[in-house]
């Protein structure tokens, strides 16, 4: 239910709050005030397309904003409209996506107007409306829950079929690629080790050569460099005789002596270490050919290789158990198939049941709204389809979520004249009247808690008028209506009066709303029989109406 409205510098409206009232809301007011500006700025903040027109000349945004009560849980949706024609959307202050707010605000509300989009005038949704005034809503989620098993089901068999057309190629490729990978088997970091170990190895003879002469030059010739070395130490020895500050440097001419003795004897066990070992060198460079093959085809590096193995292992043997899942799949989608036809045709028997009852009740409500004479038919079909896999009449037919069924509302409008799909029937005031029929027939299974109505008596007087208005009020007790009305008739019965008026304040033009007392109403219905141009002659006729008993 609709609680409040809040407006700032649509159109011509500078800023409005309207707090909006259940039962049946009448909104009249002189013409041109602002009454279908109000209904659209409505519109807007529950999901309708905005136009950057709408923004009030000289303002850079426009805000609509609707505080319904959804579900027992109060909710603001709010819609800002930009000079640049851009919108943002708001659910509770949180900003949320064009899509996902028209998803979220679809049921709040239903427009019916000349020139509106009307949520039963499109196709897809009768087949929901028959199914609530069939009360057939648990059915119909089991339907929704098997076609979605079935589906799912059918897409893996698919699949796994497929899958078995390849995998003979597929596991041949897959066995040779473990195998190659097997027959190397390369350990992390191996290629580093091996690289390391190959350049030591293929440069052993310059290695040892290169060493063996370092030791000549620092130990073994006459005058090696360990040799100068301890002469320059008796040299040293005996000028200390003379003079001890030189002791300092006679010991680190020893330490170097001792090291360089160190180093040479390191140098010699590092030239007998080496045995030069060309088979063990080719082995070394065919591995780390290998290593490096390997990781060229599979990735880059040993990680990628080890990786690339056992998700080659895992694929080989979900391809091993192919035949077996192909056969369980195939089982499933029998038994769902079985189980979505069963379905399907229970519900297609309650469809076709009750679709003779709604249309009855429809017509008998049209006749009270000055339609007599009208039509009104609720088609179902079947859509033959050779691809499936369920059954109408020995048929092969279309499926869905929602069953095999193809629901449309038919309407002649004229005596003579064949029944029409609804969503090609002229818009307008008939079209309206249409839509107050079928919701005063389906209203305690429609969704929509609200429904708003703008000219929908247009064309109407007298006798219809009075039954159009007795239509609303009825409609009103399980909904919250709300209707701009040119008919007295309709006022009259209305359990609140929303009176509308512009006036002109330094030469801007804005506009009021209010509620009207009782005595505000009857000038107000007055203008409605005379025009806005009040006489105490109107006026006097309208507390005569007024007295009147309803009905």
């Amino acid at each position: 239910m609709i609680r409040r409205l809040f407006i700032k510098d649509f159109a011509i409206i500078r800023q409005l709050v309207i707090d909006i009232n259940n039962g049946l809301t009448v909104i009249t007011g002189e013409t041109g005030a602002g009454k279908s500006i109000i209904l659209r700025s409505l519109g807007i903040a529950l999901g309708g397309k905005p136009d950057k027109i709408d923004v009030r000349s000289g303002q850079d945004k426009a805000v609509v904003e609707a505080e319904l009560t959804v579900d027992g849980q109060e909710k603001i949706f709010r819609r800002l409209i930009y000079k640049s024609g851009r919108t943002r959307s708001f659910i509770d202050d949180e900003p949320i996506i064009e899509m996902d707010f028209r998803n979220a605000v679809l049921s709040l509300a239903d427009f019916h107007g000349q020139h509106e989009q009307q949520y039963i005038m499109d196709a897809s949704t009768h087949i929901d409306f028959l199914d609530s005034f069939c009360n057939s809503e648990d059915l119909v989620k089991k339907v929704d829950n098997t076609f979605s098993e079935l589906r799912q089901t059918i897409q893996d068999l698919d699949q796994a079929i497929e899958l078995q057309k390849d995998a003979t190629n597929r596991k041949e490729l897959l066995q040779f690629q473990i195998k190659e990978i097997q027959s190397i088997n390369p350990q992390t970091d191996e290629d580093i080790i091996l690289g390391k170990e190959f350049k030591k190895l293929n440069h052993v003879e310059e290695l040892v050569s290169t060493v063996q002469n370092l030791n000549q030059s620092l130990t073994e010739h006459d005058h090696s460099i360990y040799q100068q070395l301890v002469s320059a130490l008796n040299e040293l020895n005996r000028l200390s005789k003379y003079d001890d500050s030189l002791k300092p440097y006679i010991e680190s001419i020893d330490q170097a002596s001792i090291s360089i003795q160190d180093a040479s004897a390191g140098m010699i066990q590092y030239v007998e270490s080496f045995e030069l070992d060309q088979d063990h060198l080719q082995k070394v460079e065919e591995r780390l050919y290998g290593i490096e093959s390997l990781k060229r085809k599979y990735g880059g590096s040993i990680a990628s290789v080890q990786s690339f193995i056992q998700e080659a292992e895992n694929e080989m043997n979900q391809l091993k158990g192919l035949d077996s899942k192909i056969v369980d799949l195939e089982l499933e989608k029998e038994l769902l198939i079985a189980r979505y036809q069963k379905l399907a045709d229970q519900i297609n028997v309650l469809r076709t049941k009750y679709a003779l009852k709604i249309a009855s009740k429809i017509e008998k409500e049209m006749v009270q709204l000055n339609m007599a004479g009208s039509k009104f038919e609720v088609k179902i079909h079947q859509q033959e389809d050779s691809q499936s896999a369920i059954q109408f009449q020995n048929k092969l037919v279309k499926y869905g979520h929602k069953g095999y069924d193809q629901v449309e509302f038919f309407l002649s409008a004229n005596p003579g004249e064949p029944p029409k799909p609804l969503t090609k029937v002229a818009s307008g005031g008939e079209v309206s009247r249409i839509m107050l029929a079928i919701k005063s027939v389906l209203k305690k299974s429609d969704p929509v808690e609200t429904l708003v109505f703008d000219e929908i008596d247009s064309g109407l007087s007298g006798q219809a008028a009075d039954k159009v208005a007795e239509a609303l009020l009825n409609l009103s007790k399980d909904k919250q209506v709300i209707c701009i009305t040119h008919l007295p008739q309709i006022a009259l019965r209305a359990n609140h009066h929303l009176y509308i008026h512009k006036k002109t304040i330094n030469e801007r033009t804005s506009v009021n709303v209010v509620y009207l007392d009782d005595k505000e109403k009857i000038k107000a219905i007055a203008e409605l029989f005379s025009g806005e141009r009040v006489t105490a002659e109107s006026l006097s006729s309208t507390k005569k109406f007024m007295d009147q008993p309803l009905g």
